[in-house]
């Protein structure tokens, strides 16, 4: 067996930070640059927010296209006409 197999294997992963994702530090950053409060309590929020996304199996990026998708609605208008219409294509 050789090490040169082995050491690309684990790159794919997300890094965690005991069960909470590696991403949940930047809202700690936010609180740790700016001492107060309300710092703290949307660091937790998001940390929470974080954590929420984890559980539902998505990254933090996957979950804010879907926010977008749904917020964008099911038919897109073409850039040719206002009258015509396009469904969304699943790729």
């Amino acid at each position: 067996m050789m090490t040169g197999d082995i050491l690309w294997r684990d790159t794919g992963i997300t890094p965690k930070i005991l069960v909470l994702d590696a991403r949940a530090v930047f809202p700690l950053l936010l609180w740790l640059f700016h001492w107060a409060w309300w710092t703290a309590s949307l660091a937790m929020l998001g940390i929470i927010g974080l954590y929420l996304v984890q559980r539902t199996g998505m990254s933090p990026l996957a979950c804010l296209r879907a926010i977008r998708t749904a917020i964008m609605g099911r038919r897109r208008e073409t850039r040719y006409s206002e009258t015509l219409w396009r469904k969304r294509c699943r790729w």
